[in-house]
């Protein structure tokens, strides 16, 4: 039986049929900014910094996007210390400072229970400058997860714009029978759906616009190098492409 794979349609089919409209109105947002000269920046701790490399310079992925890394709480520098550190409070506003964020541009914030100090403060921090602020987070587990020490408020609380990926408490969704375990994750499948529908209407606004969509192309196919290389060129300073 291949449960894994029919409890990832049945996600994918709750996100198209409650998160259609938080999706149109995030990409809005970031059509709007891209087409005027933005960058679109994204952002994840943990396992969620997958799914901000996952917009980040990609076959078929828009080309001014800054994707937000901090080795220190991804995962390769180590899992346990890399989750104590999104939960200090001050970093935030070293990467911040380091991002090159700007007033008009989004930011897009992924964390599944969105407790933590670092993404919520990214979010307070990109509300004071003038970005707007999209979370994409799982509103089960984050409407059921304690508050972080000394804060009152989770991400979907203060982002302009909320997307849920619709993933249950325990974001795994399979149980082993005759054990309490559960396996097959969701939240990063969900994740990487969303932004990929996003990228999909903002370039379809671009082509609106009148304008061809700054979108990469397959490195392994004949005559693409040319194309990918203008695209670095245009936006490699800000999206840190090099």
């Amino acid at each position: 039986m291949m449960l894994y794979l029919q409890k990832a349609r049945e996600i994918l089919d709750k996100i198209e049929s409650t998160q259609s409209e938080a999706i149109h109105a995030a990409a809005d947002l970031i059509a709007r900014s891209l087409i005027k000269n933005g960058v679109w920046h994204v952002f994840g701790a943990g396992h969620s910094h997958l799914i901000a490399e996952e917009a980040y310079c990609r076959t078929g992925g828009l080309a001014p996007v800054n994707a937000v890394l901090f080795p220190p709480i991804m995962l390769h520098e180590g899992p346990v210390s890399a989750r104590h550190m999104a939960r200090i409070p001050g970093i935030a506003k070293i990467l911040f400072e380091r991002a090159d964020l700007r007033s008009g541009e989004v930011l897009t914030i992924v964390s599944n229970s969105g407790r933590d100090a670092v993404p919520i403060e990214m979010a307070l921090l990109a509300r004071e400058k003038g970005l707007s602020t999209v979370a994409v987070t799982s509103l089960a587990q984050a409407r059921l997860a304690k508050n972080s020490p000394g804060f009152r408020i989770k991400l979907f609380e203060i982002c302009d714009l909320v997307i849920d990926n619709c993933t249950s408490e325990e974001n795994a969704a399979i149980k082993i029978t005759g054990t309490e375990s559960l396996v097959g994750p969701m939240s990063t499948l969900a994740g990487v759906a969303i932004i990929h529908q996003i990228n999909y209407l903002v370039a379809r606004a671009f082509v609106e616009s009148g304008r061809e969509p700054p979108v990469f192309r397959c490195a392994h196919v004949t005559g693409n190098d040319k194309w990918n290389a203008r695209l670095v060129q245009v936006f490699g300073a800000r999206a840190h492409l090099r």
